[in-house]
């Protein structure tokens, strides 16, 4: 395929997403907007300014999404490796601590906390993997980021949620000057010298002019599919790729059984960079033998395949409490000066009155008003504009599943039992499920890439994961971790012991199990749950020469002088 060609394609599927992605950019951009308070429309806004009324917001969602955000941040999940068809547990384990190790080095929690906000709030947030060579120019360093969701195109005709499954591209896209395109593509200076950044501004891809001109990089990331034939020595399982001359591989495999010939199409991933006219950079296997793209996407809620926002259902009611509680305010303005009733205007008295009468302090002469003058008795507050307010209030906590009590505050304004507002908080998180189940389901398709990454990649050098593993591991063969004929693995998503929440939880449990079989459960796994200070030494002082706690029945371990006992007597 032409770098023409290539440069043809790319926009091609880069119009083609716009297209069938257009619904979904204008509800991202509705939610963003209304997250941010920006929740009447210009027209509205100038016409409500022209009429001299209030235009108040009342942002109930921003909670909500803070809410939904706090969640996450304080049950912040953990991913392992497991292993799966022909996988071994102690290479599981190892692939375990290296993955973590490098979700860790990426700030990886960070990213994925901010990919989880841009998913509840447009519908769809997306995190990106790539290869940093700063700090190692041969083999690079795994790196994570979150990217704008409305950097990313991706292939609107795959209908399931994992992209790798019917998704043909991914492209993101960012912004650079020459000078950046010239430093970080130096082989394409004669290309760029030569005009190949010379586009028309009506394309959309390039802004500004001169020296403050800047190009539109569009980085593709697209699939191709192609016949593969192996012989394969079915004792040792290797396999050896043949090409398009196939005829003495079959007849090896004709002549024994301990070969054999097979056949079948198989995926090639490959990336293609590119700005104005020009091909940046074009690589087929970027990754090795892993397929998996290389941006992940989070969707809190999946519908016949399109991604649903959590904000997409609220907009409604919070249109609806700021038009009412401005239509409220607006009546109010309005009776507050309700006027002066008199009994006949003597020299333009009533104009004075008009004029100065909601003055602080005003002295009125009922001489000049033929003798009375009575305030007229304003307008009590609209309740009907408050009430639908409040309704509107209260249907966007259960559309969003958010009750009360999850959001800390008062239910009805009455004092309740500790068990009621427990079940109401249960409830309302059974309705979020969906939203970090998904979640979850991101998690999970990232830890595959990653490690298909570290297997099929030299990323990860073989001294570099002998450096991470803890001493559990040090007999594993590490040679045989990259070893391609060894099994599957798969990823399992749960709940960080860092987070205190979690912490908090596993404590408890631990603790009541203690208090019902005191003779079974040592105290240093109390102690260890807990985030008491100083918990090493009070596990060395337990076990003064190192050795492991042995539980005895009907005999129980002393407790050190300054300690509670937290299992009681």
């Amino acid at each position: 395929m032409s770098e023409a060609t290539k440069v043809t394609m790319v926009r091609e599927y880069w119009k083609h997403a716009d297209a069938g992605l257009s619904d979904e950019f204008a509800a991202m951009q509705t939610g963003f907007a209304f997250y941010a308070g920006n929740q009447w429309s210009g027209k509205d806004l100038a016409k409500l300014e022209r009429e001299g009324r209030p235009a108040l917001t009342i942002n109930l969602i921003l909670p909500i999404i803070n809410l939904l955000s706090g969640i996450q941040r304080q049950g912040r999940q953990d991913v392992s490796v497991v292993a799966r068809k022909g996988g071994l547990k102690p290479l599981a384990a190892v692939f375990t601590q290296v993955l973590r190790h490098c979700l860790d080095i990426t700030e990886a929690d960070y990213e994925l906390a901010d990919m989880f906000t841009d998913g509840i709030i447009g519908g769809k947030g997306w995190l990106k993997m790539s290869v940093d060579y700063t700090e190692d120019p041969i083999y690079g360093d795994i790196a994570l980021k979150k990217v704008s969701p409305f950097s990313v195109r991706e292939d609107p005709d795959a209908k399931e949620y994992d992209l790798n499954r019917s998704g043909k591209y991914i492209i993101c896209d960012e912004w650079m000057d020459k000078k950046a395109l010239l430093l970080n593509y130096p082989d394409k200076r004669l290309d760029i010298e030569a005009g190949g950044l010379n586009i028309d501004t009506a394309s959309g891809d390039v802004v500004g002019e001169g020296d403050a001109a800047r190009w539109r990089v569009r980085k593709c990331w697209w699939k191709a599919y192609e016949n593969r034939t192996v012989l394969i020595d079915t004792a040792t399982g290797k396999m050896k790729p043949i090409g398009a001359d196939t005829f003495a591989a079959k007849a090896i495999a004709a002549a024994s059984d301990r070969w054999t010939v097979k056949e079948w199409v198989v995926p090639v991933l490959n990336k293609t960079v590119t700005a104005g006219d020009i091909v940046l950079e074009d690589i087929s296997n970027p990754f090795g033998e892993s397929v998996q793209f290389p941006l992940y996407r989070f969707c809190p809620m999946w519908v016949d395949g399109g991604a649903m926002g959590v904000i997409a259902n609220m907009i409604g009611p919070q249109q609806e409490v700021n038009k009412r509680r401005s239509q409220a305010l607006h009546n109010l303005n309005q009776a507050a000066n309700s006027g002066f009733k008199v009994k006949k205007s003597l020299n333009n008295y009533d104009k004075y009155i008009a004029k100065f009468g909601s003055k602080p302090g005003i002295v009125l002469d009922e001489s000049r008003a033929g003798g009375s003058i009575e305030r007229i008795e304003p307008a009590p507050l609209s309740e009907g504009h408050i009430r639908a307010s409040d309704m509107s209030a209260s249907d966007l906590r259960e559309i969003s599943g958010a009750n009360a009590d999850l959001l800390g505050q008062v239910y009805n304004g009455r004092p309740e039992s500790g068990k009621a507002i427990a079940l109401r908080q249960s409830q309302g998180m059974k309705v979020i499920e969906i939203v970090f189940d998904n979640l979850s389901r991101t998690q999970k398709l990232m830890g595959k890439s990653l490690v298909d990454v570290i297997r099929f990649t030299d990323i990860y050098a073989d001294d570099e994961i002998a450096a991470i593993v803890t001493e559990n591991e040090a007999d594993v063969d590490l040679s045989r971790l990259k070893d391609k004929r060894i099994g599957r693995y798969g990823i399992k998503v749960e709940t960080a012991s860092s987070s205190p929440t979690a912490r908090y939880a596993n404590f408890m449990s631990i603790l009541e199990v203690a208090k019902m079989y005191p003779d079974q459960v040592p105290v240093e796994a109390v102690i260890e749950a807990s985030d008491i200070t100083n918990k090493e030494a009070i596990i060395d002082r337990l076990n003064p020469a190192g050795q492991e706690s042995v539980v005895k029945p009907k005999k129980k371990l002393s407790t050190p002088e300054g300690f509670v006992n937290v299992l009681g007597d």
